[in-house]
């Protein structure tokens, strides 16, 4: 039974490595078109103790915590212990995609 919960842990595991990996590049690439000024990914405490994944810079100069879930069940938990940090769930999608979630969320943020 062990090796099963290790296993369901490796997968979610890499499954938030590989959404975080999309967001960093929608991030890039909203840098690169200037829509922020930058981004950038924190570090494992902040994300354990502070729940945040990166902090995006904004073109008027206000940073945003944003945290990256990839289930509904993950944003409720995170919301639970970190009620003030924002939160972009993001499945198996293009890039376009995960930026239109980022820019709604800045939007709403404003």
């Amino acid at each position: 039974m062990k090796n099963v919960l290790g296993l369901i842990r490796d997968i979610g595991r890499q499954r938030g490595e590989e959404r975080e990996r999309a967001v960093d590049k929608a991030l890039g690439e909203m840098k690169d078109n200037g829509e922020i000024v930058s981004f950038y990914k924190t570090n494992y405490r902040a994300d354990k103790f502070r729940g945040i994944d990166f902090v995006v810079i904004r073109v008027e100069g206000e940073k945003i915590p944003l945290q990256v879930k990839s289930s509904l069940v993950g944003v409720l938990k995170h919301q639970k212990k970190f009620p003030d940090i924002p939160v972009v769930i993001v499945d198996i999608e293009d890039l376009e995609s995960i930026k239109e979630k980022i820019r709604n969320l800045m939007s709403i943020l404003r």
